[in-house]
């Protein structure tokens, strides 16, 4: 009798759980997949610190909301107003059906592209929201805030530049042969660092662009000069920006190369 009531326990509970998932998968956005933070940055037309005034459905266009803001601070281009959220319902299963829940004096970091001369952005964008609030959430907003202050001075040339290279979609190896290093955990860090190839492909060139610090920046330099690198497809001035991303509030790898 006992066994028979632990089964039926499990099996209440089972289900409890299933249909705790599905409210919960129906409410909240859905996963979206990054990985190469400088390109989401090359592509983007507006990047900006805003503070949400007013949200509402758009009238003429389903599954889009149209969002009124204030701008704090402008990292990359020229934003029009308002901004437009191109929603998707439902749950997939690629993940597409997303949503982007923001709601007055919501704060955050917004991804936009401009089309057709609208301010649109999407759920799978890569915008943050800033919890200011909350203590656990300072070195998050230190890390990004201080990222794109630095990336913003070097606009122009982040625009000129090659950003992807296949060489690099797995920087796991390239990291370890960085070694130990002792940083403050309080502090956000970013080196951009810039390649120049040959006709041939091979290194002409590894400069730095915006350094990290003076250790970091030689064993980079060393590493990229000794990596054995595929074709890149690169433009006219064979140059590939390369970043290293430092993030002390990060759980788990901290440090990264071009990707996070």
């Amino acid at each position: 009798m006992e066994l028979l009531l632990q089964k039926t326990y499990s099996k209440q509970l089972v289900f409890a759980l299933m249909v705790l998932f599905a409210f919960w998968s129906h409410s909240q956005s859905c996963v979206c997949y990054q990985n190469n933070f400088l390109s989401d940055y090359q592509e983007a037309d507006f990047i900006a610190h805003i503070t949400i005034i007013n949200v509402e459905p758009n009238s003429v266009k389903a599954n889009e909301d149209r969002v009124h803001f204030n701008v704090s601070q402008t990292f990359k281009g020229q934003g029009s107003k308002p901004l437009y959220i191109q929603q998707s319902i439902g749950n997939s299963i690629d993940n597409s059906g997303c949503r982007l829940f923001v709601k007055p004096d919501d704060e955050l970091i917004i991804f936009a592209r401009l089309i057709d001369g609208k301010l649109i952005t999407t759920p799978c964008y890569r915008n943050s929201f800033l919890y200011k609030n909350d203590p656990k959430f300072t070195n998050e907003n230190d890390n990004l805030i201080g990222t794109l202050n630095s990336l913003s001075r070097y606009n122009d040339r982040i625009e000129a530049s090659s950003i992807n290279c296949s060489s690099l979609e797995n920087d796991t190896d390239m990291i370890d042969q960085l070694g130990t290093f002792e940083l403050k955990d309080k502090e956000a860090y970013f080196g951009l660092y810039n390649i120049n190839f040959t006709e041939d492909h091979s290194i002409n060139y590894v400069g730095v662009v915006s350094p990290f610090n003076k250790e970091i920046d030689t064993k980079i330099r060393i590493m990229l000069i000794k990596k054995k690198w595929d074709t890149c497809e690169l433009n006219d001035k064979t140059e590939l920006l390369v970043a290293f991303f430092y993030h002390p509030a990060t759980p788990y790898r901290k440090e990264y190369l071009s990707t996070y």
